[in-house]
């Protein structure tokens, strides 16, 4: 794993003093991962354009998955599915702030984030 992968200690404070469950706070870590994960893995596609059958040859060319598939099998589909997912979301905030996901920064993913989970609020029935 390349470490200009990850998130800095910056960014996951920021994104830890987000008002939002856990579970989002999560979602907004795994989305900016992948991002920057399959931005590393092809420079050939823009990212909107990636299909999932493109995502899964990147996941099975990556030593490295491949390493951790060999100890767990099934982690290489386990895997792609969750940046396949990911990219969904990426998809909807990059339309949404009118930028390519190359270009998407935390901030904005992260209020992507905040309107869904303030929509969901406001959706869903007051608890008795």
């Amino acid at each position: 794993m390349n470490p200009r992968d990850l998130l800095t200690v910056r960014e996951c404070q920021e994104i830890d003093q987000l008002f939002l469950p856990a579970a989002d706070r999560f979602a907004i870590r795994v989305a900016v991962y992948a991002q920057r994960y399959l931005q590393a893995q092809t420079t050939a596609t823009p990212l909107e354009a990636l299909s999932e059958t493109q995502i899964y040859e990147l996941v099975a060319a990556d030593p490295q998955l491949q390493a951790e598939e060999a100890r767990q099998g099934g982690f290489m589909a386990w895997y792609g599915q969750i940046l396949i997912s990911a990219l969904k979301q990426l998809r909807q905030i990059a339309e949404n702030e009118g930028v390519p996901i190359a270009e998407l920064t935390v901030p904005q993913i992260s209020r992507w984030f905040e309107q869904r989970c303030q929509e969901r609020l406001r959706s869903s029935p007051p608890s008795p």
